[in-house]
């Protein structure tokens, strides 16, 4: 967690109650005190701070995946031309060759949309991915 602290939104607010749980609190716990300025939750919103908080996120662990260059592999040419133009289209040029290479871990979430996009296409075969890691959904 200490190296999210220069580029992750901290909080500071020790009276909210989800702070025990919540990431943005746990790596605030890191920032130097000599520090002047940091990107921090702003105290003085109502939301904040509350059981609402639109802010919050909760420190669960997930499986994320990593990379997918070997997912088209026993794949046909024209259905792996299709599946590929429709994830481009979902996720953006750029985060999908982040994705595929393993720059960027794919999410619970992206995981689905990758599996809702092959399975529409009749893609009945397993989807491989590259790898696995452990981590918090940031």
């Amino acid at each position: 967690m200490k190296d999210k602290v220069d580029h992750y939104t901290i909080c500071f607010i020790d009276s909210c109650p989800l702070h025990r749980h919540c990431l943005r609190w746990m790596v605030g716990r890191y920032a130097d005190t000599s520090r002047e300025t940091y990107l921090s939750v702003n105290p003085h919103n109502p939301l904040m701070g509350s059981d609402s908080c639109p802010l919050y996120r909760e420190d669960i662990r997930v499986i994320k995946k990593k990379g997918f260059t070997n997912m088209y592999y026993d794949m046909p040419w024209h259905l792996e031309f299709k599946i590929r133009r429709q994830l481009i289209a979902k996720f953006g040029r750029k985060q999908y060759f982040q994705m595929r290479k393993g720059e960027r871990l794919i999410t619970p979430d992206q995981q689905k949309v990758i599996e809702q996009v092959m399975r529409a296409n009749n893609w009945q075969g397993p989807i491989k991915f590259d790898g696995e890691v452990e981590d918090y959904l940031w």
